[in-house]
């Protein structure tokens, strides 16, 4: 199976742990969940989170929502594939964390100066995945866009019996879109792809839906 393309087209800005500037952080407790960590901003303010990881890396120098000052983004989780962020936000004063009105954020990157875009890799070499495009909202981040790839599933009912058949050799791509409004999700695009498709063309279609209109 080809590998996905992650074809966001021009980022004005990624992350690389490798070359972001990282602070360190104090474990001070433990829950069912992880690590609880307390951590020393430069400001001398005491920032605690839980992270599944015993040394996470806590990004210093990345500014998240776009109004010209570092914010905090730090690892709450990584795996092979996807690796999982919480945000701390300055407001001028002090850091404070953001509502996120999103599905957590995986893999991020900075995008035209305005957009937060998580990627999570859900399997299949990464054709199975979910795309979120999200926007601040005041101090709230929020996801504008849902992309979701994966394993096409049917359900038929029978009286009280429900049947669900998963076809593995069939893609099914959904895109949702919020309501700016309302708050409600609907539907932009869908489509199944018969079989799994292993050619870039189909995977840069899907990238084109999900910036269609934005870009």
């Amino acid at each position: 199976m080809k590998k996905r393309k992650i074809l966001l087209f021009t980022l004005v800005c990624t992350l690389a742990l490798s070359s972001a500037m990282a602070a360190c952080a104090d474990v001070v407790g433990r829950t069912q969940d992880g690590y609880i960590h307390r951590y020393t901003a430069e400001n001398g303010q005491d920032i605690f989170f839980v992270s599944t990881e015993e040394n996470p890396q806590i990004l210093t120098d990345t500014d998240v929502n776009f109004d010209g000052h570092p914010d905090l983004a730090i690892v709450t989780s990584m795996g092979v594939s996807n690796t999982f962020y919480t945000f701390y936000v300055w407001d001028g004063s002090k850091y404070v964390y953001p509502q996120c009105m999103t599905d957590g954020i995986a893999n991020y990157e900075l995008v035209d100066g305005k957009y937060v875009v998580s990627h999570s890799n859900d399997g299949w070499a990464g054709a199975l995945f979910k795309d979120q495009i999200c926007v601040w909202n005041g101090s709230a981040l929020e996801a504008l866009r849902t992309m979701v790839s994966e394993e096409e599933t049917v359900t038929e009912v029978d009286g009280s019996v429900a049947r669900t058949t998963t076809n593995s050799e069939r893609l099914h791509v959904t895109l949702w879109e919020t309501d700016k409004e309302s708050g409600e999700q609907h539907v932009l695009w869908e489509r199944t792809y018969d079989p799994v498709p292993e050619d870039d063309a189909s995977y840069e279609e899907m990238t084109t839906k999900l910036w269609e209109g934005l870009k």
